[in-house]
């Protein structure tokens, strides 16, 4: 049996992304600011850097919609 991974956060519904945070792939939500690396740990980002994520973000929703 082959298990997708999910593709909307569980905690507020929203898509999850990936992004390379400094050399290192992480998946998650900016909205709720939780990344999951690829060996399974959790993280937060700093502010400074989930500020600047949901600009790019809001900016690609300005350019695509």
């Amino acid at each position: 049996m082959l298990v997708m991974p999910p593709t909307s956060c569980k905690q507020c519904d929203q898509p999850l992304v990936e992004i390379d945070h400094w050399g290192e792939r992480l998946i998650g939500c900016p909205m709720c600011n939780r990344w999951q690396t690829s060996d399974g740990e959790w993280c937060r980002l700093a502010p400074d850097d989930i500020v600047a994520l949901r600009a790019i973000r809001k900016l690609d929703t300005i350019r695509l919609g």
